[in-house]
């Protein structure tokens, strides 16, 4: 897959002028229903012989609308690597801004037609261009072929979207997310000093700054896993609220190994508890012991090394 960053739409990419088809989205988190979108794009590309192109943006585009930082539930550079072993050709990363914004639905179509971008998959209800004025009526008057692939809705007859899960994650509902996502849910950080609280308890933890702008899970204690140099671990992680900011640390079992500075990955599986206040030490680890048991069956009755 050829990876291509472009800061406008002047910018020409398909070298070879072989005929593509494309998609297009922030793509954030690769949840099952850009999973849809992709696969009804791949299986369109196989059947008329088309080079596929993947269409994102470097920033959420609301933030830089709204000039507000938002979340996400993925880095640009894991969104890349979830299609390293899909058959894409090309990834093509826009640098979204205020000027970029401007361009019209023809102008992004033009820009399309360019680089012999043949056919497009979309979702019915899209809308994109400047202040979203194009629509799926636009395209089919183009000269693009344009197919269609329809949103996916979950058991509780919610529509799959970036939204929902975010809204899932922050009120500790990680099963379910991760089920909508089709993966784990991960934070990546870097591993900092803290107030060694839980070293003090015997359950020494490895505090992460994070390396994005990540969703951060609801105030509560999780079950998870930890990787550290390319191995995972089994682990507790809890959120908590310190100097009314969220801070992430993860107690790995059965690890005693100095990290502080490297980058790890916390992936989170499924809620344990809320966090509560105790009324002395004793209680407190009494607590964590017993969390530490639960963590130890969940692995057990899931068979997860």
């Amino acid at each position: 897959m050829k990876v291509i960053n472009v800061n406008n739409l002047t910018a020409k990419f398909n070298q070879q002028n072989k005929p593509l088809i494309a998609i297009w989205g922030f793509f954030d988190g690769w949840h099952l229903g850009h999973q849809a979108l992709l696969q009804a794009m791949l299986k369109k590309a196989k059947k008329y012989h088309y080079q596929s192109l993947v269409i994102s943006f470097d920033v959420k585009p609301q933030s830089i609308l709204l000039k507000k930082t938002l979340p996400i539930l993925l880095s640009n550079q894991d969104k890349i690597s979830f299609l390293a072993n899909k058959p894409v050709d090309y990834y093509c990363q826009i640098k979204f801004s205020q000027e970029f914004a401007a361009n019209s639905a023809q102008d992004f179509i033009k820009w399309l037609l360019d680089n012999n971008v043949a056919a497009v998959v979309v979702n019915p209800n899209l809308h994109f261009g400047h202040k979203g004025q194009g629509s799926l009526k636009t395209l089919q008057e183009s000269q693009l072929k344009v197919f269609l692939s329809q949103d996916l809705f979950d058991q509780k007859h919610q529509k799959i979207s970036s939204t929902y899960i975010k809204n899932l994650i922050e009120n500790k509902a990680i099963a379910h997310a991760n089920t909508l996502l089709g993966e784990k849910y991960t934070l990546t950080g870097v591993v900092v000093d803290g107030i060694k609280e839980g070293r003090t308890l015997g359950f020494p933890t490895a505090n992460l700054k994070l390396t994005d702008n990540y969703v951060i899970p609801g105030i509560a204690t999780y079950i998870t896993t930890t990787e550290v140099d390319g191995r995972w671990y089994q682990s507790m992680t809890l959120v908590i609220n310190r100097n009314n900011q969220p801070l992430v640390e993860s107690y790995i079992l059965n690890f005693n190994q100095n990290i502080y500075g490297k980058t790890i990955k916390v992936q989170f599986l499924d809620y344990l508890r809320d966090n509560i206040s105790f009324s002395s030490k004793t209680n407190l680890i009494a607590q964590i012991n017993q969390d530490l048991k639960n963590t130890i069956t969940y692995f057990q009755k899931h068979k997860i090394s």
